[in-house]
């Protein structure tokens, strides 16, 4: 479609419609010329400006866009936050009736007090109530981002506040030009933007950014020097290796799939029609975002402007624009009625579209409510809880599954973490799979980090801590002595925010040294002795699991649910990455032998589900040879080490031959159950009532996604033109096991240093 037509659907529909009714999405944009995409960028950000958006375009050309908090940090330097911050104040003078100017710069306590007759007491301590009430108590945004607000806010009503090095402090913060820390402390922000917060951040901004009254955030990221195309000088533009744009291509997929949790945001990635050819760099390199975005149900003559990824060409394409509104209110039902659309057009199972259209695999579900019954009480009857495999074709439902297992196992309090295996998070490093699980656990109705949130929880007179404590602090027992030591810290000095925080940070995968640990217990005068023996990052890893899930029973959830998505990714490893993954899938699912920490799920609380392809096994186990090749290869080394590996991995590919538990297919009952729950959910969503549709041609081979989209596709076309006469057809994606060396992940080694603890 045009440019022009393309432009007037995102204006119409999604930043007068959708996105400023508090919904989220995620459109790519791919142009003819690479050229293109700067006026395209442009026509964007001009719309997005006109309606009241705020307002952030990044380029790949400058930013290194795979590196989330380089994003973040790109985004602080093109907002004003001192002017938003007074946004905020005004509103809420105006929401309780009090005076304000209109100029920030004539605010003073003195002025504020005056204007309201009061005293400066008075209007401060109102105004720090309200930020109490609106801001700190608001947990749709993080803590860290909260606080930083907060001092924000404050600051702009006094001209002293404005100048001070706290406010100069946090801005530098915000934007990653922050040296040292020391001087957020005592407002208890204690860490630098990273990779782990900035996703959170980026929320919280959005969601405040409705607070204060505007529509909400729309993000360009110009992504067309990962393929090499974008022209002019070229002398300071930056270079992506093929490592470094599937870190991107990574990056951009977690945001669709939390497009669902994310308020008021809308993200365009414009790129070059490179993008869809070059093998190297382009789409088709990382199967996971191209799964997600790919026009695989299509008509055959027309685009559809709501799709996921468009192709912007100087065709004319002619959309009635009355046609483009949703006739609706904008009540919170309708903004979900349109979630749950936007997600299935991209494939992806978001917690709306699984609530409203249900999971049909009684099977599992039925296998996964016992194994939290076992899990919960592994610790008390001291067993390991085993894992569940699933296994699936391409659209048939793991990952709608997976969400709606996510679902039932915070409704049994379970802290739950939805890991995806990527490059970024392979699953043959436990170090790296640990800093995924803690990072992506889930606490119902909080935003930030999850473990602080555990941690806050704890009562340290509750029998469950003591007897957490007893078996952390147990001689020769299961964990390191750091563990022991960091504990009786966070309990002793549970007063002191910082030394609380590098505990937490320690439990949750930051650097330690027994050098510092020492020095915090000489200065809380323990008399108490800890020792601390050499552990592998490995083994610390583990140890850490461990730790964690027993943490959370302590401090009153159930335990710790993994759900491991795309496992079927090791396919494409080297044969070594390869045998460590089969090696760690049989210690995930509670079979690992030959190990000195072989059953996380021992006594901890901690179970596993585990999702992959239903062609693995013939495809790599089969044709492949590494049923065969692994052990054999393994063992003609000669190595202790390799033949331990070896049996290990042969219990893995055992599981995935003998264990695995197939998803049950669309049958005609439930297709048209479906069919009928998504026309009614369309209509709802665009004020209208959907025609009937024939469907895809019912064959044993067609998936779900593919009568899904296809019903999605003809409905969002004849609501723009009832007259259209729809051609659906189907394009099949194929699972690719080719070995891919750019998998190998850079940060596991970067990690090792870190971890590595002194003796």
């Amino acid at each position: 479609m045009s440019p022009q037509e393309w432009l007037k659907v995102l204006k119409t529909a999604y930043l007068q419609g959708f996105i400023r009714q508090g919904g989220s999405s995620v459109k790519f944009v791919v142009v003819e010329e690479a050229g293109d995409t700067t006026a395209v960028v442009s026509g964007v950000g001009a719309l997005a400006r006109e309606e009241g958006y705020v307002t952030i375009e990044t380029d790949s050309q400058h930013t290194k866009v795979q590196l989330i908090d380089l994003l973040f940090q790109e985004i602080a330097k093109q907002v004003d936050w001192e002017v938003l911050a007074f946004d905020c104040v005004r509103k809420l003078f105006q929401e309780n009736n009090r005076r304000i100017p209109d100029q920030r710069d004539a605010c003073s306590w003195g002025f504020l007090a005056s204007l309201n007759d009061c005293d400066e007491a008075t209007i401060q301590r109102d105004v720090n109530s309200w930020l109490e009430g609106s801001l700190f108590q608001d947990f749709q945004m993080s803590r860290e981002f909260r606080l930083a607000m907060i001092q924000l806010c404050v600051a702009q009503l006094d001209p002293a506040g404005r100048q001070s090095k706290e406010a100069e402090a946090i801005l530098a913060w915000l934007r990653g030009e922050l040296r040292q820390m020391s001087v957020l402390k005592k407002m208890l922000i204690f860490q630098k933007i990273t990779r782990s917060n900035a996703r959170d951040l980026i929320a919280s901004f959005s969601h405040w950014v409705r607070l204060i009254g505007k529509p909400g955030v729309v993000l360009t990221i110009d992504i067309s020097a990962f393929m090499g195309t974008k022209k002019g000088d070229h002398s300071e533009a930056l270079k992506y290796s093929p490592s470094a744009v599937m870190d991107a291509y990574e990056m951009l997929r977690q945001f669709i799939d939390g497009s669902d949790e994310m308020e008021g945001l809308l993200l365009v990635v414009i790129t070059p029609k490179a993008f869809l050819t070059d093998q190297r760099l382009g789409l088709n390199r990382y199967e996971a975002l191209k799964l997600r975005i790919w026009d695989d149900v299509r008509d055959k003559s027309h685009p559809n402007p709501f799709a996921p990824m468009v192709r912007i060409t100087e065709e004319p394409t002619h959309f009635v624009e009355n046609r483009l509104v949703a006739r609706v209110g904008s009540r919170k039902d309708d903004v979900q009625h349109q979630r749950v659309i936007e997600s299935l057009r991209a494939g992806v199972p978001s917690p709306g579209a699984v609530k409203a259209l249900g999971c049909p695999q009684p099977t599992v579900k039925s296998k996964f409510q016992q194994m939290l019954q076992e899990a919960q009480a592994s610790i008390q009857k001291g067993w390991t809880t085993k894992g569940l495999l699933i296994e699936g074709g391409f659209g048939t439902g793991k990952s709608h599954l997976l969400e709606s297992l996510r679902h039932a196992a915070l409704d049994s309090r379970f802290v739950c973490s939805k890991v995806v295996i990527s490059k970024e998070t392979p699953l043959y490093s436990p170090a790296l799979m640990f800093r995924a699980a803690v990072g992506a656990a889930d606490i119902p109705q909080k935003r930030g980090d999850a473990l602080a949130e555990v941690a806050g929880e704890l009562n340290f007179k509750s029998p469950q801590y003591a007897e957490f404590y007893e078996w952390v602090h147990r001689q020769g027992g299961e964990i390191d002595g750091r563990f022991a030591a960091t504990l009786f810290l966070y309990e002793r000095m549970v007063n002191d925010p910082e030394l609380s925080h590098r505990m937490i940070r320690f439990w949750a995968g930051d650097p330690l040294s027994d050098v510092e640990i020492k020095r915090y217990l000489k200065s809380c005068d323990s008399s108490v002795s800890y020792r601390f023996e050499r552990v592998s990052p490995m083994e610390m890893a583990l140890q850490r699991f461990k730790f964690v899930s027993r943490l959370m029973v302590a401090a009153g959830y159930s335990g710790w649910i993994l759900l491991i998505d795309e496992a079927e990714i090791i396919g494409r490893y080297s044969f070594k990455q390869r045998a460590q993954s089969y090696a760690e899938l049989a210690r995930w699912l509670g079979r690992l032998e030959a190990s000195s920490f072989a059953d996380l799920g021992y006594k901890s609380g901690l179970a596993a589900v585990m999702a992959l392809t239903d062609d693995f096994q013939s495809a790599i186990l089969e044709e492949k040879g590494d049923r065969e090749k692994v052990p054999e290869k393994l063992r003609e080394s000669g190595s202790e080490t390799d033949l331990v590996l070896s049996r290990q991995a042969e219990q893995g590919m055992r599981l995935i031959e003998c264990e695995r538990i197939p998803l049950v297919g669309p049958y005609d009952q439930l297709v048209e159950e479906i069919y009928h729950k998504i026309r009614t959910i369309h209509g709802a969503a665009y004020g209208w009532d959907p025609p009937q549709v024939p469907t895809i041609e019912r064959l044993s081979s067609t998936r779900m996604r593919e009568y899904v989209k296809g019903w999605i596709t003809e409905w969002d076309l004849k609501r723009l033109d009832p007259s259209l006469k729809v051609e659906i057809e189907l394009s099949e994606i194929k699972q690719d096991y080719s070995e891919d060396i750019e998998l190998e992940s850079e940060q596991e080694d970067a990690l090792q240093p870190a971890l590595v603890e002194s003796p």
